[in-house]
């Protein structure tokens, strides 16, 4: 029988104000996902630029949370395989953007 998205009568309160504000949670990060129009991408690489170029002066922290939003970001080229592992080689292609 196929699952019923609708909430058992059953289920703790606590479960299902989980599973709402996870959800909720989700349709918040949609909404804030970051999209351009076309004309606008030469102003997006030359951001990303900037960020490359001060990549060495940010916090294990700061970085862990540019490369997790670069990993859920929308993009034209919307299927890369091993894209976290990409992104990681990326940044260590040039020394001078490691710590």
């Amino acid at each position: 029988m196929p699952h019923s998205p609708s909430r058992a009568p059953s289920a703790p309160a606590s479960s299902t104000s989980t599973v709402f504000s996870e959800t909720e949670a989700y349709r918040d990060a949609m909404k804030a996902r970051f999209k351009y129009p076309a004309e606008d991408e030469h102003l997006v690489r030359r951001l990303g630029s900037a960020l490359l170029a001060c990549w060495g002066t940010l916090s294990p922290e700061q970085q862990a949370r540019i490369v997790a939003e670069a990993l859920s970001v929308w993009d034209r080229e919307y299927h890369v395989p091993a894209l976290e592992k990409k992104l990681e080689a990326f940044l260590r292609r040039s020394p001078a953007r490691l710590r």
